[in-house]
């Protein structure tokens, strides 16, 4: 079997309804025609072609089962879904900054939502941060100065902060650093924790009330006018591998 094959027949809208239904239970033939809406020839024509490609298998007692390959094949198909669906975004977008590992898993972002707009985007974390309850982890380009007393207050009520900042902010988060542990000497001191990379290749935050993203155009800028959010729980764990990925590599502060 090609790839070219496999795409070919994977591309039929019944073939993939068959799989779909077959995921969940057996099915008869007789099922399997009624639930489609097809003829009876129709039927047999599209169940021949999935099990010559070995993605269905008759079983002994006349019903029709996914094969272990064809539940493969159909979990790779909610990521190409959400790429097809968000076309537009992808095409002047670049994925370079993900790692392959979670480029596989886009199917989790099934469940995520886009939002427009540089200052809808900003309201929308102000507004996350100030519910936050119990972490907010977060890989910005920029250091917005009008956050550090919200973020400070936060923490000193026990909300753990890890921030990755761009290197050249490192010396200016020194000495923030230092001005609020001389005001506050209450405040526990891993309650934010702060690295650098040298540059931010992608925008993240991760909290106890959802996640999101930004990506860079493919001009390598960053876009700002648009965050990937959503708080549905594989979404939110794709976008906490992709923090960990980063602060695995960034300088503490």
């Amino acid at each position: 079997m090609t790839l070219s094959k496999l795409l070919f027949e994977l591309s039929g809208e019944t073939r993939l309804e068959i799989l779909h239904a077959l995921e969940t239970a057996p099915m008869t033939f007789t099922r399997i025609t009624d639930r489609m809406g097809i003829t009876s020839s129709e039927a047999s024509r599209q169940i021949e072609r999935l099990s010559g490609i070995n993605l269905i298998e008759k079983l002994s007692d006349g019903g029709y089962v996914i094969t272990p390959l064809g539940r493969l094949m159909l979990s790779f198909l909610p990521g190409i879904d959400f790429v097809r669906s968000n076309s537009d975004f992808f095409l002047t977008h670049d994925t370079a900054p993900i790692p392959r590992e979670l480029v596989m898993r886009f199917g989790d972002l099934a469940g995520a939502t886009f939002i427009s707009g540089t200052i809808e985007a900003m309201n929308f974390m102000q507004e996350r941060m100030r519910n936050l309850e119990r972490y907010h982890y977060g890989m910005v380009d920029g250091l917005m100065n009008s956050l550090i007393p919200m973020i400070v207050g936060k923490a000193r009520s026990g909300v753990i902060f890890r921030v990755i900042l761009p290197e050249m902010y490192r010396e200016k988060v020194s000495m923030i650093a230092g001005e609020y542990r001389t005001l506050d000497a209450d405040l526990p001191p891993p309650v934010i924790e702060i690295r650098t990379l040298l540059t931010i290749p992608i925008c993240i935050a991760a909290s106890d009330h959802g996640c999101g993203f930004k990506l860079p155009f493919a001009d390598g800028s960053m876009d700002h006018s648009t965050m990937v959010v959503g708080d549905d729980p594989l979404f939110c764990k794709w976008c906490r591998d992709l923090y960990a990925h980063y602060w695995a590599r960034a300088e503490p502060v």
